[in-house]
């Protein structure tokens, strides 16, 4: 069997084991020197069939074509004679092949793509003249126009499109994501950089460019040189390479079109890297963690150059002058630790602006890679002040230009002088240079080392191969062939006989024969109901057993399972018996002593219809006709027809195929109606029964209309505008591919009104701008600029009101949107057809027979009822709570979606530390299913690939695999890329909706630099790197997937135009893009339908609500799409309310705008859209059978607090004062602390004092007490506890630890040492597993931990009779998965209590009370409760100052004060605001009369001169000049030419400007005005007004210019009545908003009156009255 390979080969020309041999090559490529290559690798292709007992006595000689390849192999060798290399033609810098000017080159790239397509579809090399056709290739980094479709230039436009049309799509993007880099080296720079290698001394070797373009620095390598080097050119873009390819490949370069960072190269392998390397401020796509994987592209390429290279190899790279001149050192500090700088020469601006058409500044660095003794260089790290002697003289003296101090001290190799210039961006050190470039070069060159490299002749790599054995059974299951032993490797048997010790063979001899035994009575048992046949194979069984354990010792002993646990099988055997691990025996398993299997036998014949029926549905999944008619032997239409009319079925219009009532009957209703009605009279059942189920219509009470929720048309958001705001030229629109509100307006009309600028907004933010950020989820915020820093800084005055104003928007919008009859019933009519349109299908999994399935179990009902949804509809999210048996039903789903034969192979995702569990408990479940399970072994070296091999080669029930090896199988790159591709293109459509009005070349760079940016992000997300190459998931056959504790995987990318939004982080893992992508290829499996990927987590709701978005994301992409909400921000803004609020980020170190979902709207709509792929059920809705829990309730114990609490307590008063007042840095201290120290202090004030005395009343006293108490009375049963504890861990006796008090106050209160146990001190998975097993058997009962440590898969409640809570965690899951350790099944304790430890007035019961509350609130709504319609999110944060006050002394009155302060403090700043816009509308009001009036004048005036106008001709053209009548077109322009150059003359002597009458034209006085500024007089003509001719130096332009003059009189005229109706309106509308109050004048008054009445209730002195002292007086006067 010939070896496959998947990906890019490691090897180097020449030591290919997949090339052709030698003989086959089109052409002479063979390396110039007699190549050592394995002879069986040459001819890996055929196979000879070896005896498999033989294979280690084999001794005739084997040919070389017999061979397959394989691991573990004997080596043979044989020289290969070289044959003569066929150079190509060396390029010369006097060939002068480059086209000069845009259109020259665009047309030469042209040419060259013509003259590639003619070679690749002959198949043959290039003649002369083609070469010089395909280097005159110049690439397109200085042709951006040629991508510019939307250019205005219609010439460049045509070329775009011919481009575009000649080009396949695949190679046009691949050459418009390169005008980036595209830029192509001087041929004269590249003869100078070989002059420089070969003076070091290289004279051949190993050569790779790493950016080769189309091979320019191949092609200019001095020939003798080439004859002696082994060639690798690397290029990514596909034109560019196939260029490449043509020219160098026939001449044996080695070349691969592949991004640098991606292709598989050998390290320390290269003996020298030369190149042009691409340049930008972006990152490439490397998943590894190396130190430069994050570096700007150049030194990226720079850094992964110097991994390749030798030590002591050479890398010769031209780079951006950034490199050498950042101002951090960062880069350069590494690239120093690698390599010496043998020298670097600063090239000037313009160097590369003839073929390249770049002005970019460069710099050619050549290194040698240090040896590892040598000591690393520190000379170019710095950097400094340009010197004299390299600065320009143009530059003034005194500026400051930085340089690397390597050019200061060498400043011979900077051509040019240095000044400063424009990059385009910013001004910057610019090396400038006039002459002879390509001399001056060479004298740089000669002053570099020479004879500093070092040569070294390369060792020969050797190849093994293996003989192969005959197919075996499964994959990597042992098995005994002619008395040895073998393991299933690749469908063969592989002899591994000799690498085990005699004992090994022993133990797995037997082992094997217990399996096989097994195997055969679990088959028996499922063959026949007889029992009969079974006495035998149970004896059999036992007989081998009780000799293996004689012998060997339990199956599950240390060296049994060393032995025998990479077999598949191991599984099997570890459930044969029930192990003690303290008393190192066992007892058998059920399976030695009673039947454990039902046969479940398929009926052949039923007796009525509904029983044919219930058969198709248990034996095929569905509705089948064909075989309820082979079951009754009837006619199929007759069996139809009498199902049809009883109601249990129902033909669906939508594919013609037969559904069950409860599935028909459910789901979107209301589509189906639709279908079935327009389907004909014969679907008249169907439209009646689903008339039936409709859902009730929700009124419109019952809907928020908001403003950016998707489901609101945008003609309606513009009637709006025009409506409220009385903007009548306003367009809204919005792109659901986007996901992207667009707004466009009259910026003019906008600022001329009043109700846009003041009444719905504010003078630094109109409404429209308001209205934009509302449909775009996005909260307005005012920055200014400083002058000094040139930094923008948030103005919290202006953000305030236009938030303020922002929500009267929003408010004015719901009012609005439902004021009108009309509106208001299409609205609701759209809401309810598309988010009310559902039914909820109610699963019935009780007729479930499970063949296979162990007796031993019984199930509970919901648990084949989450089966069947699985099976019937798919994408399933199995949200049970914990304990519910969700891994049961993940099994049981598995087995019935592969026996239904809708899965062929599943594949169950378990956490790491779960792997053994989950295993187990499948093989008891179904004892005989064939499960692969990838322990931890398996994960590590080369075995990881041997288990991903083993899982596409076997035929399993079942891959049981942990998140971390799922995570290194890749999917395909085609797939990968395909589908990171779509991504960027809805990103792509997101930019240019929002820079839609941009059509310069420029936006085309920023595109793909931009799309460049989020390919590294997704890439990296995507993490390649970091995975198995040997197959990718595609190959591995698997697909459906069961992914156990979900919620790890919900930090899920989005592209988002919210900042932050609390709960969801910014950060996207790893894990989570690699699963999203995985959902995405199995669903496509299934024909893109949401079926394939089950999901199972008791918590899907953590954080916040807006998880639920995530999870949509992954289980029902099709219906996200559908309701248009496929984009975060539309999802949002239909269910979500968000408010952004200026706090201290949770590191102090500086303020930030955070954003958080207040609450949640529409919930219910929101719920039975998720509710379509989500079986919820929580503990109320199971009634399972836990423990009872004493009292019904967790048992409060409450601790007073001490003196020294209370006063630490006050203390956190202040400091939160001290904080809210801006009186500290957040750095020093922020909230977030506040809140940590107060929540310690409120647990053991120890942690916080470590100098305090022990609390004898404290929660720590308390804990101990009853924790001793239940240890004594529960001796006898050896009942154990949990005690949680997450503000504190063990310290080991270095500081104080709640964790090390505890245990030593109960070992002192008479608790044995070894009966209390820490869930730190568990490190590994072994011994966390010998740890629980030890509290489950009693050994261990008090077991302490946090809820990351203690929670998630801790399963010790068989024992368990208490559970101890000393502090509050952060968040209602959390809750749950603590409680969810003690109230579940399997805990034979009949009641048990639970802890909740809190001290009063402190941080505890404010804490519970929180989580009590949104714990309740979830639950309810996952329940399904529709009576809530909105649902604050569950994030619980710090608390704030006002809590914090109120925590601290206890009384009400505080908390209400803090409130009141804070709103006032609020209602003062709008008030302010308010103030001044009344103050500046009071000016306006004022002036606006005069303005009005004078405008009337002025338009009286423009119609008189409108009267007296006269309106000449060309042909009776006509001026009076001082006396004279001057007539006629050409005559009037010279004279006007001759006054105007008579003026121009006249004022450069004069002493002021010159302006005087000079004659008449047209009706007007004509008068010219000259100035000494040296511009050009300009004539007037001037009647009741003046009118300006445009200045112009000749005759026809003047005459022109005083025609332009007399027409534009009518327009002056029309413009003044134009502003005189806006005036007028506008003094209008201020009139009207004056009489207007403060919106929040009576508000504010209220609280000023309840803040005095509080002081003096809480007796407090006035000047700690907090703030916003307004008087109301003054207020009702400003008003």
């Amino acid at each position: 069997m010939a070896r496959r390979s998947t990906a890019p080969s490691l090897w180097l020309p020449g030591f290919d084991p997949e090339e052709p041999s030698p003989s086959t090559l089109p052409g002479p490529t063979i390396l110039h020197a007699p190549a050592v290559i394995s002879a069986i690798a040459a001819s890996s292709r055929t196979t000879v069939e070896v005896p498999p007992g033989d294979a280690a006595e084999q001794t005739t000689p084997i040919e070389p074509a017999t061979v397959i390849a394989r691991p573990n192999w004997r080596t043979s060798r044989q020289v290969v004679k070289a044959a003569p290399r066929i150079l190509w033609p060396r390029l010369n810098s006097d060939d002068r092949l480059y086209p000069v000017g845009a259109v020259a080159k665009f047309e030469a790239n042209l040419a060259a793509i013509g003259t590639l397509c003619r070679l690749e579809t002959e198949n043959r090399v290039p003649d002369a003249e083609e070469r010089l056709a395909l280097q005159r290739y110049t690439g397109w980094g200085g042709l951006p126009a040629s991508f510019n479709l939307d250019t205005g230039d219609a010439a460049w436009a045509e070329r775009a499109r011919r481009l575009q049309e000649l080009l396949p799509t695949e190679d046009y993007e691949s050459a418009r994501a390169s005008v980036n880099n595209s830029h192509y080296t001087e041929i004269h720079v590249i003869e100078a950089m070989w002059e420089a290698i070969r003076g070091f001394g290289f004279t051949g070797g190993r050569v790779l460019e790493p950016a080769a373009g189309i091979g320019h620095f191949i092609g200019a390598m001095p020939e003798d040189l080439a004859e002696r080097s082994t060639l690798t050119a690397i290029e990514i873009d596909r034109l560019s390479g196939r260029i490449l390819q043509a020219l160098y490949a026939p001449g044996g370069a080695d070349v691969r079109i592949a991004p640098f960072e991606k292709t598989p190269l050998p390290e320390n392998w290269f003996d020298l890297v030369i190149g042009n390397v691409p340049f930008g401020k972006y990152q490439v796509a490397d998943q590894s963690n190396r130190a430069y994987a994050h570096y700007s592209i150049h030194n990226y390429f720079i850094g992964r150059a110097l991994d390749l290279v030798r030590p002591g190899g050479l890398a010769c790279l031209i780079t951006s002058s950034h490199t050498m001149e950042s101002r951090q050192e960062t880069v350069r500090r590494y690239l120093a630790s690698q390599a010496h700088l043998l020298g670097a020469i600063r090239l000037p601006k313009g160097a590369f602006a003839g073929i390249a058409g770049t002005e970019a500044q460069t710099d050619i660095l050549f290194l040698r890679k240090r040896q590892s003794s040598e000591t690393v260089e520190a000379e170019w790290l710095d950097i400094t002040a340009v010197t004299n002697e390299l600065r320009h003289p143009l530059t003034p003296p005194n500026r400051y230009l930085p340089i690397n101090a390597w050019y200061a001290r060498h400043p011979e190799f900077c051509i040019g002088r240095i000044r400063s210039e424009s990059n385009g961006y910013e001004e910057v050190p610019t090396a400038v240079f006039e002459g002879d470039l390509d001399a001056v070069l060479r004298e740089r060159i000669a002053l570099l080392p020479t004879g500093v490299f070092v040569p070294v002749k390369h060792a020969v790599a050797e190849l093994r191969m293996v003989v192969p054995a005959e197919a075996g059974a499964r994959p990597g299951s042992f098995r005994l062939h002619q008395g040895r032993v073998h393991r299933v490797e690749h469908g063969e048997l592989v002899d591994v006989h000799d690498q085990l010790n005699t004992t090994q063979r022993s133990r797995i001899t037997g082992m094997c024969a217990i399996r096989d035994h097994a195997r055969a009575l679990l088959d028996a048992q499922l063959a026949d109901e007889n029992d009969g046949p079974l006495g035998h194979l149970r004896t059999m069984l036992n007989g081998t057993y009780d000799r293996f354990v004689a012998k060997y010792g339990c199956l599950t002993a240390r060296a049994n399972a060393l032995a025998f646990r990479r077999d598949p099988d191991y599984p099997l055997l570890l459930s044969l018996e029930h192990y003690d691990e303290e008393s190192g025996t066992a007892r058998k398993a059920a399976l030695f002593t009673q039947r454990t299997l039902n046969r479940v036998l398929e009926p052949e014949r039923v007796g009525e219809p509904t029983e044919a029926l219930a058969t198709s549905v248990q034996w095929r999944g569905r509705v089948d006709p064909a075989y309820m008619a082979g079951l009754l032997e009837a006619p199929e239409a007759e069996i139809l027809e009498v199902l049809a009319g009883a109601g249990h079925i129902f033909l669906d219009p939508m594919d013609g195929s037969w559904k069950t009532a409860d599935d028909y009957l459910s789901g979107n209703v209301k589509t189906k109606l639709k279908q079935a009605a327009l389907s004909g009279p014969s679907y008249r059942r169907n439209v009646e029964a689903l008339d039936k189920v409709q859902p009730e219509d929700l009124p419109p009470a019952a809907i928020e209309p908001r403003l950016g929720a998707v489901w609101v048309p945008a003609h309606d958001v513009e009637t709006f505008v025009r409506e409220v705001l009385e903007l009548k030229d306003c367009k809204v629109a919005y792109s659901a591919e986007a996901g992207a509100w667009s707004v466009t307006y009259g910026e003019w009309e906008a600022r001329q009104n009043v109700k846009v600028t003041q009444e719905f907004g504010t003078s630094r933010m109109n409404a429209i701008e308001l209205v934009q950020c509302a449909l775009n989820v996005q909260v307005p915020t005012v920055r200014d600029r400083d002058q000094m820093t040139d930094k923008y800084h948030v103005n919290p005055d202006e953000t305030l009101a236009a938030r303020e104003k922002q929500g009267l928007v929003k408010e004015r919008f719901a009012t609005w949107a439902f004021s009108e009859t009309e509106r208001r019933e299409r609205l609701c009519r759209i809401y309810n057809d598309l988010f009310n349109a559902t039914r909820p299908r109610h699963f019935d999994g009780s007729h479930l027979k499970l063949p296979g399935f162990s007796r031993c179990f019984e199930l509970h009902p919901h648990q084949p009822n989450a089966v069947w949804r699985i099976v019937q509809s798919g994408n399933t999210g199995l949200f049970h709570v914990v304990g519910a048996g969700k891994t049961a039903v993940c099994v049981i789903a598995g087995m019935e979606l592969r026996r239904l034969g809708f899965a062929h192979k599943p594949c169950h995702v378990v956490p790491n530390h779960m792997l053994a569990q989950y295993t187990a408990e499948f093989v008891r479940l179904y004892p005989n299913a064939s499960v692969l399970m990838a322990t931890k072994e398996d994960l590590e070296g080369d075995r990881r690939r041997e288990l991903v091999s083993r899982i596409a080669t076997g035929d399993w029930d079942a891959v049981v695999i942990t998140h971390s090896s799922f995570e290194r199988i890749k999917l395909s790159p085609q797939f990968t890329k395909g589908y990171i591709k779509e991504i960027i293109h809805e990103i792509e459509m997101a930019v240019r909706a929002e820079k839609s009005n941009d059509r310069s070349n420029r936006i085309v760079k920023q595109l793909e630099a931009m799309k460049k940016s989020w390919q590294a992000r997704l890439e990296k997300l995507s993490s390649d790197s970091k995975k198995d190459d040997l197959l990718t998931w595609e190959q591995l056959g698997i697909d459906w997937l069961f992914v156990d504790e979900a919620h790890l995987h919900k930090n899920l990318y989005r592209f988002t135009k919210m900042t932050r939004v609390a709960g969801l982080p910014l950060t996207s893992s790893e894990r989570a893009f690699d699963l999203f992508l995985k959902t995405r290829y199995t669903m496509q499996l299934h024909g893109h339908a949401q079926r394939g990927v089950v999901f199972a987590t008791a918590t899907p709701v953590a954080n916040t609500m807006a998880e639920i978005h995530t999870m949509m994301r992954y289980l029902q992409p099709n219906r996200l799409e559908e309701l248009g909400l496929q984009q975060f921000d539309a999802w949002a803004a239909t269910f979500g309310e968000s408010v952004t609020a200026l706090e201290i980020a949770p590191d102090g170190s500086g303020y930030r705008m955070h954003t958080r979902f207040a609450r949640f709207i529409n919930v219910p709509e929101l719920m039975a859209v998720f509710g379509e792929v989500a079986d919820i059920r929580t503990a109320e809705m199971l009634d399972l059978p836990v423990p009872k829990l004493r009292g019904g309730k967790p048992r409060i114990v409450a601790c007073p607090a001490s003196p020294s609490l209370k006063a630490f307590v006050q203390g956190l008063v202040l400091r939160s004062e001290a904080i809210r007042n801006g009186e500290v840095d957040p750095k020093d201290d922020n909230m977030l602390a506040v809140t940590t120290d107060g929540r310690k202090a409120a647990l053991d004030f120890r942690l916080v004092a470590p100098t305090a005395r022990f609390d004898e009343n404290g929660k720590m006293a308390a804990c101990v007490r009853e924790v001793h108490a239940i240890w004594q009375r529960t001796m006898d049963f050896r009942g154990a506890q949990l005690v949680f504890c997450d503000l504190s861990s063990p310290k080991g006796g270095k500081a104080f630890s709640v964790y090390d008090d505890l245990r030593a106050r109960l070992m002192a209160a008479g608790i044995p040492e070894k009966e209390i146990a820490f869930v730190h001190d568990a490190d590994s998975d072994a011994q966390k597993a010998a740890l629980f097993k030890a509290v489950r058997e009693g050994r261990v009962r008090v077991l302490l931990g946090s809820t990351a440590k203690m929670g998630v898969g801790t399963n010790v409640q068989t024992r368990l009779v208490a559970l101890h809570h000393l502090d509050a965690p952060w968040r209602p899951c959390d809750v749950e998965q603590r409680e969810g350790r003690i109230l579940r099944q399997g805990n034979l304790s009949e009641e048990v209590e639970i802890f909740r430890y809190v001290t009063q007035q402190s941080f505890d019961s404010y804490s519970w009370q929180t989580l009590e509350t949104k714990a309740r609130f979830i639950a309810q709504v996952m329940a399904g409760d529709k009576g809530i319609r909105s649902l604050e999110d569950v994030e619980l944060a710090a608390l704030s100052y006002a809590e914090v006050k109120a925590l601290a002394s206890g009384n009400p009155l505080v908390i209400e004060k803090a409130g009141v302060d804070a709103e006032v403090a609020r209602l003062a700043t709008l008030f302010s605001v308010w103030r001044n816009q009344r103050y500046a509308n009071e000016s306006e009001v004022s002036r606006l009369p005069m303005m009005i009036e004078a405008l009337e004048n002025k338009i009286a005036l423009y119609a008189q001169d409108l009267e007296r106008a006269e309106t000449p001709t060309l042909q009776n053209l006509t001026m009076e000049l001082g006396r004279r009548r001057i007539v006629g077109a050409d005559a009037v322009g010279e004279a006007l030419r001759g006054l105007v150059k008579s003026a121009k003359d006249e004022v450069q002597t004069a002493s002021r400007p010159i302006e005087r009458i000079v004659g008449r034209f047209g009706g007007f006085d004509l008068g010219v005005r000259a100035t000494r500024s040296g511009e050009v007089p300009n004539l007037y003509l001037s009647g009741h007004c003046l009118y300006q001719a445009d200045p112009y130096q000749t005759g026809p332009s003047l005459v022109s210019a005083l025609l332009g003059a007399l027409e534009s009189i009518a327009k002056h005229h029309t413009d003044a009545g134009t502003l005189l109706v806006t005036r007028r309106k506008r003094l209008e509308d201020l009139r009207l908003e004056q009489t207007r109050p403060f919106e929040h004048e009576g508000r504010l008054t209220d609280l000023l009156v309840r803040q005095r009445e509080l002081l003096g209730q809480l007796e407090l002195d006035k000047d700690e009255a907090g703030v916003g002292k307004i008087d109301t007086e003054e207020l009702r006067q400003a008003a």
